[in-house]
């Protein structure tokens, strides 16, 4: 490797620690996938949970493995330790897990199966000895326990749209209880910049099973002029109830997402996601972004990854580009949460993504999908400033070349 290389190298590495040194997981040397299993709480329930480990360096270490948390006493493996070559690419890890006859706490409880990169040839740490070691990752092991009767979680997105355009507020009801709901259904407030309140809308009322999720959609006609306004969501589900809120925008600067596209695409590579979006406004927006978060359908978080970002002409259209390497990535269907970022503000929408062989089908909740249905699921998301953007489009992309070059 020349001078010149290793410097290249050593500059990325740094602008790596920048991201990581600010919350961007995407950038570690290495990681897991996916990074959490679900398991719904059962007596002495006895598995085994295998996830991979990714060497997205190319580089020769050993990985030590161990769990901690709230239910590290129930995970089991044959080894902690686990070395990597150059040209691995990645590596399988299972351990077990043993539940116990009773947990009394309902909720989700947690075990934490943390990854840490060791020196090559190093072996696993003695018991109180100081361990240097430069990234560790973790793969959860979330263990719900049902709520005894009826309870449920709720989540409210919101997406925008222009004065007398509809605005669409969809509403996630997670049933966490031991009984199933028959009858739920949610009621929106939509409140001014006053709080004053605009308009109640009301939606059908629905079925959900214990330890499932509803999706129930409730448009709304915004006669009303351009600005930002909030949504109270309140969901009445067999007499008990539950709340979320959230604020949206109608009107003025806006950008639009308008599809989603992967093109050419085999699971275990690479996916090139095509974002097209539409400016609104009669002013350019500089600095647009896209960042996606998958979850499984137990609402295990997937990955997150980011676009670069653009400027968009006034009232016109682009494409962002995003990209999810796949290695690891089983095929299904999994929720995606789309955050577009522009002008100080965030734009949300929910997707269906079905991970096929050779393909990825995407639906947008809204756009090309709005009936109600009922399945599992969750996902958070975060906002995040443009200049670290730039940094992890930089590594991404860096990253992205230097592993195709050297796969050829």
């Amino acid at each position: 490797m020349s001078r010149q290389s290793r410097l290249n190298g050593i500059a990325l590495l740094l602008a790596a620690l920048i991201a990581l040194s600010l919350g961007a997981a995407n950038a570690k040397a290495i990681g897991v996938t996916p990074g959490r299993t679900t398991v719904d709480f059962e007596p002495n329930l006895e598995k085994s949970v295998t996830f991979t480990i990714l060497n997205n360096e190319h580089k020769e270490f050993n990985a030590f493995v161990y769990a901690e948390d709230e239910l590290k006493d129930i995970i089991t493996a044959d080894k902690n330790i686990v070395e990597f070559r150059e040209t691995d690419d990645s590596k399988p890890f299972t351990f077990r897990y043993k539940l116990p006859e009773k947990m009394e706490k309902p909720g989700d409880h947690w075990a934490k199966i943390v990854v840490m990169e060791m020196p090559p040839g190093s072996g696993s740490p003695a018991e109180g000895q100081v361990v240097l070691a430069t990234t560790a990752v973790v793969h959860q092991l979330r263990v719900r326990v049902p709520y005894p009767g009826k309870y449920a979680e709720i989540e409210l997105v919101a997406n925008e749209a222009e004065p007398n355009g509809t605005v669409n507020f969809f509403v996630k009801i997670y049933n966490l209880g031991t009984e199933n709901v028959y009858k739920a259904f949610a009621t929106v407030d939509i409140l001014g910049p006053t709080n004053e309140k605009i308009d109640t809308l009301e939606s059908e009322p629905i079925e959900i099973e214990s330890k499932k999720t509803g999706e129930i959609a409730v448009p709304w006609q915004a006669n009303v002029n351009p600005g930002m306004y909030h949504a109270v969501a309140t969901v009445n589900y067999d007499g008990n109830v539950a709340s979320a809120e959230k604020n949206f925008g109608v009107g003025a600067l806006r950008i639009e997402v308008l599809d989603v596209k992967v093109r050419n695409f085999a699971l275990g590579g690479i996916a090139k996601f095509e974002i097209n979006v539409e400016n609104k406004w009669n002013q350019k927006v500089e600095g647009v972004f896209a960042e996606m978060i998958m979850s499984n359908q137990n609402g295990d978080h997937v990955a997150s990854f980011r676009s670069a970002s653009i400027d968009v002409d006034p009232l016109q259209r682009s494409a962002l580009y995003a990209y999810w390497d796949t290695q690891g990535v089983e095929k299904g269907a999994y929720d995606a949460k789309l955050v577009l970022h522009y002008a100080g503000k965030t734009a949300e929408k929910l997707m269906k993504t079905y991970v096929n062989l050779e393909s990825i089908d995407t639906e947008i909740v809204g756009i090309t999908a709005h009936a109600v249905t009922a399945k599992g699921g969750a996902g958070p998301g975060a906002d995040i400033l443009v200049p670290l953007v730039l940094i992890l489009v930089m590594i991404n992309a860096g990253w992205f070349f230097y592993f195709r070059r050297k796969k050829k």
